[in-house]
């Protein structure tokens, strides 16, 4: 992932955004599927934390899209997009962490906060 460009010109690295985020993410390889309100698309789950989750989509949603990530093996999650680009999405979870992380169960064991 690259940096996100800001007003100023520059460029946010990757570990700028890692100490930004609130939760720690956990690599994993998942299938999924996306729900939108006129679509549901499968999806591969690159990485997972109590706040959001990375995606490779084959169709890039729309940001603030509301969606429901659909993990076969543990539940529903409800999100909304973050970003798109490159084949890949970031989703924000609106479900508090407390949900998530009963959602996800013991399976992924994640680390609330940093």
């Amino acid at each position: 992932m690259h940096g996100k460009p800001l007003a100023n010109g520059h460029a946010d690295s990757d570990s700028e955004w890692d100490e930004k985020r609130r939760h720690k993410r956990k690599p994993v390889l998942f299938m999924g599927r996306l729900e939108t309100d006129s679509s549901n698309e499968e999806a591969i789950i690159l990485d997972l934390s109590l706040g959001g989750a990375r995606l490779r989509v084959p169709t890039l949603a729309k940001a603030r899209q509301p969606v429901t990530l659909v993990i076969a093996r543990f539940g529903r999650l409800n999100a909304e997009v973050a970003w798109c680009r490159s084949g890949q999405i970031g989703l924000r979870f609106v479900d508090r962490p407390e949900h998530v992380q009963r959602v996800i169960g013991g399976a992924i064991p994640l680390v609330a906060n940093r």
